[in-house]
Order: structure tokens, then sequence, then C-alpha cells
């Protein structure tokens, strides 16, 4: 049963990787087609605060594709883990002198 969930964790994983990577193409493909989709980058008046805003706004949104990605890493090494590729271990020792 272990291996069963493994595997459909690992195609599951794949399928996200893969659509998230086709989404990021396709999105790239539309940008390059309609430059006004690519957004602006700001001049250089823009003062610090607003920069720092916007820089801690993109870290804490992560776009759609990129959840999918990340989700289907997640997956991938859940389902590693189950079937035993990657094991964890861990040993405490106490000794005298």
């Amino acid at each position: 049963m272990r291996d069963a969930i493994a595997i459909i964790m690992a195609i599951l994983g794949t399928v996200l990787v893969l659509s998230g990577a086709a989404a990021l193409w396709a999105a790239a493909l539309a940008a390059a087609r309609n430059p006004e989709i690519v957004g602006d980058a700001g001049d250089a008046s823009t003062a610090r605060g607003a920069r720092v805003n916007r820089s801690l706004d993109a870290v804490s949104r992560l776009p759609a594709p990129d959840r999918l990605i990340i989700w289907g890493i997640v997956l991938l090494a859940l389902s590693a883990v189950a079937v035993g590729a990657i094991t964890f271990g861990a040993t405490a020792t106490a000794g005298t002198r």
C-alpha cells in the first residue's frame, strides 16, 4: 500500500511540476507577444520606501505556476521518503570520561 501511495504522489508531483513549467512558458510567450503585459519597472525617482514595499509584496506572494512547481517538488520528495529512497536517521550517545 505504501508503494502505491508513493507512486501516486510521484505521478501527481510530476504533473504539478510540468504544469507549472507550462504555465510559466505560456506566460512568457504571452508577455513576448503583448508588451503591455510586462509590468512597469519604475523610474529612478521612485522612493526607497515604495521599492521596499514592492519587493516585500513580491516576495510574500508567489505566482500560481511557482506554487505548482513547489508543491510538485514537495510531493516528489514525500514519495521518495515513502518508498525509502531517502531515509532519515538519528542517534544519540552518552559517554563518560
